[in-house]
């Protein structure tokens, strides 16, 4: 039996620019705290876990990602239960090969791969991965702050490399809180 996965990348909340806080370390700001938990809610409303064997959530080490994963994480439904959530410090300032990479590196029992991470890593990957679309030209124009992009196509995750342009952008959407 083919299983086919669904790779949901997500870039966090609108976050703040504090002085003398580095990159890495910086919050979401108010209007990120309010859209973050539009993410859970979309993602609760449009990718169903019901019939998965599991579901990974890769979220950056970054504290805007890891906040933004935290207020929409709290709105998924009881079928997102089935999550495993782990961080992964190499989200962070990744251009898309790294990304692609920790993709191919999913293990097989994952259905569905979450990523919370940054733009332009995000929208490349996108542009890397799915074939010519108005979709895509949509999310590849604009990554914005809660973007999320669901990619289908996929059969096997170590596969993913070698199909770049030839996964389907299924659906692209920005959720406000």
């Amino acid at each position: 039996m083919t299983v086919e996965r669904h790779l949901v990348l997500v870039r966090h909340a609108k976050s703040d620019y504090p002085a003398g806080v580095p990159d890495h370390d910086r919050p979401l700001n108010s209007r990120g705290r309010r859209d973050a938990p539009g993410i859970g809610d979309w993602l609760a409303g449009h990718v169903s876990l019901a019939d998965v064997r599991g579901c990974l959530v890769l979220v950056s080490s970054a504290l805007r990602a890891q906040q933004t994963w935290a207020l929409a994480a709290a709105r998924l439904g009881p079928d997102w239960s089935v999550r495993r959530t782990r961080d992964e410090p190499r989200i962070y300032e990744a251009g898309p090969r790294t990304l692609i990479d920790i993709v191919a590196s999913t293990p097989g029992d994952v259905d569905v791969l979450v990523m919370v991470g940054h733009n332009p890593g995000v929208s490349m990957v996108v542009d890397a991965l799915c074939a010519s679309a108005p979709l895509v030209a949509e999310a590849t124009a604009k990554f914005p702050t809660s973007g999320i992009a669901v990619i289908e196509g996929i059969v096997d995750w170590a596969d993913v490399p070698s199909r770049a342009g030839a996964l389907r952008l299924a659906d692209y959407a920005v959720p406000r809180g």
